[in-house]
Protein backbone atom coordinates (compact mmCIF):
# COMPACT_ATOMS: atom_id res chain seq x y z
CA UNK A 1 0.00 0.00 0.00
CA UNK A 2 2.25 2.44 1.20
CA UNK A 3 5.11 1.71 -2.34
CA UNK A 4 1.44 2.53 -4.36
CA UNK A 5 1.53 5.46 -2.47
CA UNK A 6 5.07 6.58 -3.23
CA UNK A 7 4.65 5.65 -6.83
CA UNK A 8 1.43 7.59 -7.19
CA UNK A 9 2.66 10.92 -5.95
CA UNK A 10 5.96 10.49 -7.88
CA UNK A 11 3.80 10.04 -10.76
CA UNK A 12 1.81 13.10 -10.22
CA UNK A 13 5.11 15.30 -9.22
CA UNK A 14 6.76 14.22 -12.28
CA UNK A 15 2.89 15.33 -13.97
CA UNK A 16 3.34 18.27 -13.15
CA UNK A 17 6.50 18.87 -13.48
CA UNK A 18 6.78 18.37 -17.06
CA UNK A 19 3.58 20.84 -17.15
CA UNK A 20 5.32 23.67 -15.51
CA UNK A 21 8.30 23.54 -17.37
CA UNK A 22 6.83 23.34 -20.86
CA UNK A 23 4.00 25.99 -19.56
CA UNK A 24 7.43 28.50 -18.40
CA UNK A 25 8.94 27.91 -21.69
CA UNK A 26 6.51 28.81 -23.92
CA UNK A 27 5.21 31.92 -21.48
CA UNK A 28 6.72 34.87 -20.83
CA UNK A 29 4.33 37.09 -19.12
CA UNK A 30 5.79 39.20 -16.64
CA UNK A 31 5.92 36.86 -13.67
CA UNK A 32 8.46 35.96 -11.75
CA UNK A 33 9.43 32.51 -11.05
CA UNK A 34 8.35 32.11 -7.73
CA UNK A 35 5.00 32.22 -8.87
CA UNK A 36 5.28 29.50 -11.28
CA UNK A 37 6.54 27.39 -8.34
CA UNK A 38 3.88 28.20 -5.93
CA UNK A 39 1.62 27.03 -8.94
CA UNK A 40 3.56 23.90 -9.39
CA UNK A 41 3.24 23.19 -5.36
CA UNK A 42 -0.09 23.73 -5.46
CA UNK A 43 -0.87 21.36 -8.26
CA UNK A 44 1.62 18.67 -7.36
CA UNK A 45 -0.76 18.71 -3.71
CA UNK A 46 -3.91 18.72 -5.69
CA UNK A 47 -2.85 15.91 -7.71
CA UNK A 48 -1.88 14.12 -4.43
CA UNK A 49 -4.85 15.07 -3.00
CA UNK A 50 -7.17 13.69 -5.76
CA UNK A 51 -5.17 10.94 -6.38
CA UNK A 52 -5.45 9.18 -2.67
CA UNK A 53 -9.13 10.89 -2.32
CA UNK A 54 -10.47 8.91 -5.63
CA UNK A 55 -8.25 5.68 -4.63
CA UNK A 56 -6.88 5.64 -8.09
CA UNK A 57 -4.51 2.97 -9.44
CA UNK A 58 -1.01 3.46 -10.64
CA UNK A 59 -2.57 3.11 -13.98
CA UNK A 60 -5.72 4.98 -13.03
CA UNK A 61 -3.09 7.79 -12.09
CA UNK A 62 -1.12 7.81 -15.01
CA UNK A 63 -3.61 8.42 -17.18
CA UNK A 64 -5.72 10.63 -15.55
CA UNK A 65 -3.84 13.04 -13.81
CA UNK A 66 -2.47 14.35 -16.79
CA UNK A 67 -5.88 14.91 -18.37
CA UNK A 68 -7.28 16.52 -15.28
CA UNK A 69 -4.10 19.32 -15.40
CA UNK A 70 -5.07 19.67 -18.93
CA UNK A 71 -8.71 20.56 -18.12
CA UNK A 72 -7.44 22.68 -15.24
CA UNK A 73 -5.55 24.92 -17.36
CA UNK A 74 -7.84 25.39 -19.56
CA UNK A 75 -10.47 26.24 -17.22
CA UNK A 76 -7.74 28.92 -16.19
CA UNK A 77 -6.97 30.09 -19.47
CA UNK A 78 -11.04 30.06 -20.68
CA UNK A 79 -11.15 32.80 -17.55
CA UNK A 80 -7.80 35.10 -17.69
CA UNK A 81 -9.20 37.43 -20.20
CA UNK A 82 -12.53 38.31 -18.01
CA UNK A 83 -10.27 38.34 -14.37
CA UNK A 84 -8.20 40.71 -15.89
CA UNK A 85 -10.64 42.98 -16.74
CA UNK A 86 -12.52 42.54 -12.95
CA UNK A 87 -9.49 43.52 -11.54
CA UNK A 88 -9.32 46.94 -14.16
CA UNK A 89 -12.81 47.65 -12.90
CA UNK A 90 -11.99 46.94 -9.46
CA UNK A 91 -9.04 49.91 -9.78
CA UNK A 92 -11.18 51.95 -12.31
CA UNK A 93 -12.39 55.27 -10.42
CA UNK A 94 -15.02 56.06 -11.97
CA UNK A 95 -17.20 52.73 -13.48
CA UNK A 96 -19.77 52.68 -15.53
CA UNK A 97 -23.33 50.41 -15.86
CA UNK A 98 -21.67 49.91 -19.04
CA UNK A 99 -18.72 48.72 -17.43
CA UNK A 100 -20.60 46.32 -15.15
CA UNK A 101 -22.54 44.73 -17.81
CA UNK A 102 -19.57 44.09 -19.49
CA UNK A 103 -18.10 41.93 -16.81
CA UNK A 104 -20.98 40.18 -16.30
CA UNK A 105 -21.72 39.00 -19.96
CA UNK A 106 -17.92 38.37 -19.67
CA UNK A 107 -18.71 36.04 -16.58
CA UNK A 108 -21.47 34.75 -18.51
CA UNK A 109 -19.34 33.53 -21.04
CA UNK A 110 -16.88 31.81 -19.19
CA UNK A 111 -19.45 29.76 -17.31
CA UNK A 112 -20.57 28.62 -20.51
CA UNK A 113 -17.24 27.70 -22.29
CA UNK A 114 -16.27 26.48 -19.19
CA UNK A 115 -19.67 24.29 -18.49
CA UNK A 116 -18.82 23.35 -22.44
CA UNK A 117 -15.48 22.16 -21.68
CA UNK A 118 -16.27 20.11 -18.44
CA UNK A 119 -18.64 17.91 -20.20
CA UNK A 120 -15.77 17.37 -22.62
CA UNK A 121 -13.75 16.16 -20.67
CA UNK A 122 -16.57 14.36 -18.38
CA UNK A 123 -16.91 11.84 -21.70
CA UNK A 124 -13.11 11.34 -21.98
CA UNK A 125 -12.97 10.75 -17.53
CA UNK A 126 -15.53 8.38 -18.29
CA UNK A 127 -13.60 6.13 -20.93
CA UNK A 128 -10.77 5.44 -17.95
CA UNK A 129 -12.68 5.72 -14.48
CA UNK A 130 -15.53 4.10 -12.77
CA UNK A 131 -18.82 6.30 -12.33
CA UNK A 132 -18.22 6.05 -8.46
CA UNK A 133 -14.43 7.17 -8.52
CA UNK A 134 -15.72 10.58 -11.33
CA UNK A 135 -18.00 10.88 -8.43
CA UNK A 136 -15.17 10.94 -5.93
CA UNK A 137 -13.28 13.28 -8.02
CA UNK A 138 -15.87 16.14 -8.17
CA UNK A 139 -16.05 15.91 -4.23
CA UNK A 140 -12.16 15.88 -3.96
CA UNK A 141 -11.71 18.72 -6.29
CA UNK A 142 -14.39 20.63 -4.22
CA UNK A 143 -13.27 19.62 -0.99
CA UNK A 144 -9.39 20.76 -1.68
CA UNK A 145 -10.10 23.92 -3.22
CA UNK A 146 -12.73 24.56 -0.03
CA UNK A 147 -9.25 23.57 2.09
CA UNK A 148 -6.98 25.64 0.35
CA UNK A 149 -9.06 28.87 0.37
CA UNK A 150 -9.77 28.31 4.10
CA UNK A 151 -5.91 27.97 4.89
CA UNK A 152 -5.24 31.36 2.81
CA UNK A 153 -7.14 33.30 4.83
Amino acid sequence: MKKSKFIICLVALLVVSMQSFAQNRDRNNGRSGRDSISREEIMAKRNTFLTERMELTVKETAIFIPLENELFMKRMQIGRECNRFERELHNKKEKTEEDYKKLLRCKEDVKEKRDKLDKEYLEKFKKILTAEKIWKYQNADRDFFDDFSRDRR
